[in-house]
């Protein structure tokens, strides 16, 4: 049996990152590289009280991902999903589309650190031509859809014009085995 690599893709409320902007929306995959398939293994939105995060940011989570108001407000505490997502990832391998972005602005921060609680694997998108990487963090939600289309434009990952952080975490997830399969990851 092969090892699991966790990919973790999220949505914040802004291209700041820590401490400006907070996760909104996050999701895990579970990806077997040898297998060369990935499930979706945790996906959820965090609350924030739609007055407090503010016209700017709403208007950014919508134009981004697609996220309103009224999903932000029935989200979970933000301890309770970072809690669930350390537990899941905890010594375990960890990746994303860009580690720059997910990580070092968003998890090793509090509560969401994972220092010390998971290995990081190479970005994705260090794998992909200069051409599909983003060149600023607030394009990361747009490169993962233009590489994943690009690469992959029959949508192997039944993603459609998903925009959330579960749409980027299985397109990125799809990069992945595809780049493996080709011996580039």
């Amino acid at each position: 049996m092969s090892e699991k690599v966790f990919v973790i893709q999220a949505i914040a409320s802004g291209p700041e990152g820590y401490p400006y902007d907070e996760i909104v929306d996050i999701a895990v995959c579970s990806v077997d590289l040898d297998c060369g398939d990935f499930d979706t293994v945790y996906h959820n939105v965090v609350f924030y009280d739609p007055k407090a995060l503010g016209k700017q940011k709403l208007d950014y989570l919508s134009k981004t991902a697609g996220l309103f108001a009224e999903e932000i407000y029935a989200g979970d505490p933000e301890d309770k999903v970072a809690s669930e997502v350390m537990s899941i990832i905890a010594g375990g391998n960890v990746a994303c589309f860009d580690a720059k972005q997910e990580f070092g602005r968003y998890m090793v921060c509090f509560p969401w650190d994972m220092t010390r609680k998971a290995s990081v694997m190479p970005s994705v998108s260090a794998k992909l031509p200069i051409s599909l990487k983003a060149r600023t963090p607030s394009e990361e939600p747009g490169a993962i859809v233009k590489a994943y289309r690009r690469l992959l434009p029959n949508d192997p990952a039944c993603v459609g014009r998903g925009r959330r952080a579960m749409h980027l975490a299985q397109m990125t997830s799809q990069l992945m085995i595809e780049l493996r399969s080709a011996g580039k990851y």
